[in-house]
């Protein structure tokens, strides 16, 4: 991992209603703490749209305890309690044909929704992406959650896709998937 990147942390956003979070890199002392967010602060309908089973206990352990951040960079945001209120992930991959794109996952506890909390984590990860000399940052979002597809597009994400039936919430019912790119804007370095 580059070390402007680790060396960017704590970070301190001031969300709308004038609370302070911390955004900061997942650790492996974060266990409990991401797993109370998955328990505690994200609504059954979320859990549902997620890739993985966020309510297995093994599953948060696996991820707090197998760190990569050159794979997935995991950002979480924390309020001043030291509660988790965010979590947001960016994945890429080293090598092969997409070693140049990476994809972003968010999500943001029901408190802190339409606060710019999401928002401010997404355009974290875009610094990052930029600072890793990525190209493309791709979004996947089910074509009912309008709240996320509109902030993405005030962002400068543009919708390239979406794929009709593509997903199934763990009920069995499908979604379409809507797929948006944004375009990292080089960052040159000083000669």
């Amino acid at each position: 991992m580059d070390e402007r990147i680790l060396a960017r942390y704590p970070r301190e956003v001031v969300l709308k209603n004038g609370s302070k979070v911390f955004l900061r890199p997942l650790r492996e002392d974060d266990v409990e703490r991401l797993y109370d967010f998955f328990l505690n602060e994200v609504s059954e309908e979320d859990l549902m749209l997620l890739k993985d089973n966020v309510k297995d206990y093994y599953v948060v352990e696996n991820w707090c305890r197998n760190l990569d951040y050159d794979r997935v960079f995991p950002l979480v945001a924390q309020d001043e309690g030291g509660r988790i209120v965010g979590n947001a992930t960016l994945h890429h991959r080293e090598y092969g044909w997409s070693r140049q794109v990476a994809k972003i996952r968010v999500l943001t506890c029901l408190g802190c929704r339409g606060l710019g909390l999401g928002t401010a984590m997404v355009k974290e990860l875009l610094e990052v992406a930029q600072i890793m000399g990525l190209s493309k940052v791709m979004a996947e979002v089910l074509s009912s959650q309008k709240a996320a597809m509109d902030a993405l597009e005030k962002l400068g994400f543009q919708r390239v896709a979406c794929i009709p039936g593509l997903a199934r919430d763990y009920k069995g019912r499908e979604h379409d998937m809507c797929v948006y790119v944004y375009t990292v804007t080089p960052q040159w370095d000083a000669f």
